[in-house]
């Protein structure tokens, strides 16, 4: 077995490089850019009000002030507003000339096509969004590796930009070993209803890869067709169960049969303990145990950060904080752990520790906590490092 750190710099030195496409900005959604984008424009466009108002040039007097234009947004007028004039303007109008403060129209008296005001809080450039102040044109907008949001989208929209370069979704296979599972809804004694085929699918499209999902006998000969045609049909693979190392586990075989190298086999953690990473067929491969909730850890820790460099991810690893304990720890064995765990107040309590094949405590968690091997006791204040779980 190797140390967690270990598999994890294995995983990440097997990213394969991959091909940027160009997509639009609805497609480019949950991707992550793939080179720098830069600003076209300037955001804003050119200075223009925040409120409805007036405009006019700042003085400290009330007025009155001769109301000399009006001006919607997306209008403009051709001649400069003079001093002791203000115009009549709309969030989102482009200031006129010879105008530099806006005053809300709620501070404001009109009389006989003149106004006061009463703002005595008006300073000089209140209630302006000044040209460029946000972006300038030749700027980097979003940096190589930026996840798209819905947020950057928005911004991407307002300077002009309309296509982006990302890395695409991978597709997977997901290949769910085993004869114990029910097809269908009729429960047969001995047998038990599949779960890892559904879950595996939901944590995919969340992500947004493209997930093929089949369900593969307990046979060996079988299970090497089944992985020699994922690795013909899809990007990467990952398998569900039989990667430990007992008369029905036939992960490690099937992979040496069809001639997969094979980087680890077994890692130093509980839950998860039998993962097997590979390269099959030129496409990187993860052998899960069968046990959802390692299988569910192990996507978290493992398989989702891979997926998310292989996308060109920045910062492909869970967002990670050390925080205190709530309550203590004791650790058995010499393995890592995760443990599913809640963060509130700024401090994070570890939930049920669960057996490997039980998913209840990682519905209520909102993070995960890691437990290195080479300590096994914590106290309540103790630090403790937080991989916070995607939401």
């Amino acid at each position: 077995m190797i140390a967690v750190e270990e598999a994890r710099r294995i995983v990440m030195a097997h990213v394969p490089v991959m091909k940027p496409v160009v997509r639009g900005l609805a497609d480019a959604l949950g991707g992550y850019v793939a080179s720098d984008v830069i600003a076209p424009n300037d955001h804003p466009l050119f200075d223009m009000s925040a409120v409805d108002g007036y405009a006019f040039t700042y003085t400290k007097e009330p007025g009155p002030l001769t109301i000399d234009a009006t001006i919607a947004a997306g209008d403009t007028v051709g001649s400069a507003i003079e001093r002791g004039g203000c115009a009549r303007i709309f969030t989102g109008a482009m200031l006129p000339g010879g105008t530099d403060t806006v005053v809300m129209q709620e501070f404001v008296t009109v009389n006989a096509g003149t106004i006061t005001h009463t703002d005595q809080r008006l300073v000089q450039g209140a209630n302006v969004r000044y040209k460029a102040e946000q972006l300038k044109q030749g700027e980097v907008v979003l940096p190589k590796g930026t996840w798209v949001t819905p947020a950057a989208i928005g911004l991407l929209a307002s300077i002009g930009v309309r296509e982006v370069p990302v890395i695409a979704a991978p597709d997977v296979a997901v290949l769910v070993t085993g004869d114990e599972f029910v097809r269908g809804g009729v429960l047969l004694p001995g047998r038990i209803f599949s779960s890892n085929d559904h879950m595996m699918d939901a944590c995919l499209r969340t992500f947004g890869a493209v997930p093929h999902t089949t369900h593969v006998a307990d046979d060996l000969g079988t299970v090497v067709q089944a992985i020699e045609q994922a690795g013909q049909d899809h990007g990467v693979i990952i398998t569900t169960g039989g990667a430990s190392v007992g008369d029905h586990d036939l992960i490690h075989e099937a992979v040496l049969r069809v001639g997969g190298t094979i980087h680890f086999h077994g890692v130093a953690q509980k839950p998860g303990k039998p993962m097997l990473f590979a390269t099959v067929m030129g496409k990187p491969f993860f052998g899960l145990p069968g046990n959802p909730r390692a299988v569910l850890v192990l996507f978290h820790e493992y398989v989702l950060p891979f997926l998310k460099a292989l996308r060109g991810a920045s910062a492909p690893f869970p967002v990670a904080e050390h925080l205190p304990l709530t309550s203590e720890i004791r650790v058995k064995g010499e393995r890592a752990e995760f443990r599913a765990a809640r963060v509130q107040g700024g401090a994070v309590g570890s939930l049920a520790d669960e057996g490997s094949h039980m998913l209840r405590s990682l519905i209520e968690a909102n993070a995960i906590v890691y437990l290195p091997a080479d300590r096994r006791s914590w106290q309540a204040g103790d630090l403790v490092e937080v991989h916070y779980l995607p939401r």
